[in-house]
C-alpha cells in the first residue's frame, strides 16, 4: 500500500514537476516490488511525446525519447473518450505493434494506463507496468494507480496553470509581432515542428532531454517577435538594405529579449521560471550567431551558441529559402539542401545539418503539411 499521508506532505514546496515525479517513482517502486515502470506522455494536437519515463528493468530507457502521432483507431483515442483507467493483464494479448513489443522486450508484461483530462480535453498520459502479469488485476492496487495518476494530474495541472498566465501573455506579444510581420502563420508553424523534429534526432547525440523538446516547440515561433519594434520602412524593403538599415534590422534579436522581459516583468518572480524563460531569450538573442563567430548580435562561436539558437537558425533558413519573400522566390529544395551543406561548419551547426540532411524527407513532409 502507498502512504497517502506521506505523498500528500511532498507538495507542500514548490519543486519542479519533474523532481515530484521522480520522488512519486521511488514511492511507488519502494511499496510494489513488482512496479517496473511509469511513464507521462504529454498530448498536443495529434502529436503524442515522452515527458518522463523511469524504468526500473532499463535504466537506459529513462531517458528514452520519442513523438509520434496518434493512431486515431488506436488505445490512446479510446481511453481519452472513456476518461476512466484501463488495465491490460497480460501485454502480450494485445496487437503486438514496435510500442508493445518494446515493453515486452524490456521484460514489462503489464499494464495500468489513465488520461489526465484538463478543461475537457486531454492533456497527459499515464503508463504503469509491471513486471508481472495480472498485476494490476488487484482492486486495491488499482486504487493506489489511480491515486498515483490524480496526483500527477494535479501536478500536471498545476505547471500547467502556473505557465498559462505568463504564456497567454507572450502569444498576444507574439500576435501583436506578427500581425505586422510579412512572414507567414504558416512558417511559425513549421518553426515549430522543424526545431522539434532537429531536437529529437539529436537528443542522443546532444543529451537533449524531453524538457528541451517541450520548449524548442514551444518557443521556436518567438525567435523574431522583435521585429515588431522595426521601422516598417525597413522590415517591408524590397531593396537590399543599406549599412545603415542592416544595422537597424539586426536589432530585432536584442528588441525581442526587451519585449519579453517587459512581458516577464508584470508577473510575481516565482512563476518566471528562470531557465524556462532563459532558453526562449536564448533562442530570440543568439538565433543570427553563425557556428563560425562571424554571425550577430554578439559573434558567439561554435559551443559558445546555446544549442536551442544553432537549431532554430537551421530551421529558419531551411524554411526562408524554401518559401517565397518579399525580397525572394522561393528555391528548389536541391538548392536549399546544397547552400545549408555548404555552410555546414561556418554559418550551421555541422550536425543539425547532418540531422536535417539525413532525413529530409521528414522535413519536406512538415512543409507541406503547413503549407502556406
Amino acid at each position: 500500500m502507498l502512504n497517502y499521508s506521506k505523498i500528500n506532505q511532498m507538495f507542500n514546496e514548490d519543486e519542479d514537476t519533474s523532481i515530484y515525479l521522480d520522488m512519486l517513482y521511488r514511492m511507488a517502486i519502494n511499496s510494489y516490488e513488482g512496479l517496473s515502470r511509469i511513464s507521462v506522455i504529454l498530448i498536443k494536437d495529434d502529436q503524442a511525446s515522452n515527458y518522463f519515463v523511469r524504468d526500473k528493468l532499463s535504466a537506459d530507457n529513462n531517458g528514452e525519447l520519442f513523438t509520434k502521432k496518434v493512431n486515431q483507431d488506436g488505445g490512446i483515442p479510446r481511453m481519452i473518450k472513456s476518461k476512466s483507467e484501463r488495465v491490460v493483464n497480460d501485454l502480450s494479448t494485445l496487437k503486438l505493434n514496435p510500442r508493445t513489443l518494446f515493453l515486452l522486450n524490456n521484460g514489462h508484461r503489464s499494464s495500468f494506463s489513465y488520461p489526465l483530462i484538463f478543461k475537457g480535453d486531454a492533456i497527459a498520459m499515464v503508463f504503469f507496468n509491471a513486471s508481472e502479469c495480472n498485476f494490476f488485476a488487484d482492486v486495491s492496487v488499482q486504487q493506489d494507480m489511480l491515486f498515483l495518476s490524480t496526483v500527477i494530474h494535479s501536478l500536471m495541472v498545476r505547471q500547467f496553470e502556473k505557465k498559462q498566465f505568463i504564456s497567454i501573455s507572450l502569444g498576444i506579444a507574439l500576435n501583436m509581432g506578427h500581425a505586422k510581420d510579412p512572414e507567414t502563420k504558416g512558417h511559425l508553424t513549421r518553426m515549430e515542428r522543424y526545431s522539434s523534429k532537429l531536437a529529437y534526432l539529436l537528443s542522443e547525440e546532444k543529451g537533449i532531454t524531453h524538457e528541451f523538446i517541450r520548449r524548442i516547440e514551444s518557443y521556436a515561433a518567438f525567435h523574431d517577435i522583435g521585429k515588431y519594434k522595426i521601422p516598417d520602412e525597413v522590415l517591408f524593403s524590397h531593396s537590399i538594405f543599406t549599412v545603415k538599415e542592416r544595422e537597424i534590422m539586426n536589432q530585432h534579436c536584442r528588441h525581442g529579449v526587451d519585449i519579453i522581459n517587459d512581458v516577464l516583468s508584470h508577473f510575481p518572480a516565482n512563476v518566471r521560471h528562470i531557465e524556462e524563460y532563459r532558453f526562449l531569450k536564448n533562442i530570440i538573442l543568439y538565433h543570427h550567431e553563425q557556428f563560425s563567430g562571424h554571425g550577430y548580435p554578439e559573434g558567439l562561436k561554435g559551443d559558445e551558441i546555446p544549442l536551442e539558437a544553432r537549431i532554430v537558425m537551421v530551421a529558419d533558413v531551411f524554411d526562408a529559402l524554401l518559401s517565397k519573400r518579399l525580397y525572394k522566390g522561393a528555391w528548389h529544395i536541391d538548392d536549399v539542401v546544397n547552400y545549408m551543406k555548404k555552410n555546414a561548419g561556418t554559418m550551421f551547426d555541422p550536425d543539425c545539418i547532418h540531422a536535417l540532411v539525413s532525413n529530409l524527407s521528414e522535413f519536406i513532409e512538415i512543409y507541406e503539411a503547413h503549407a502556406d
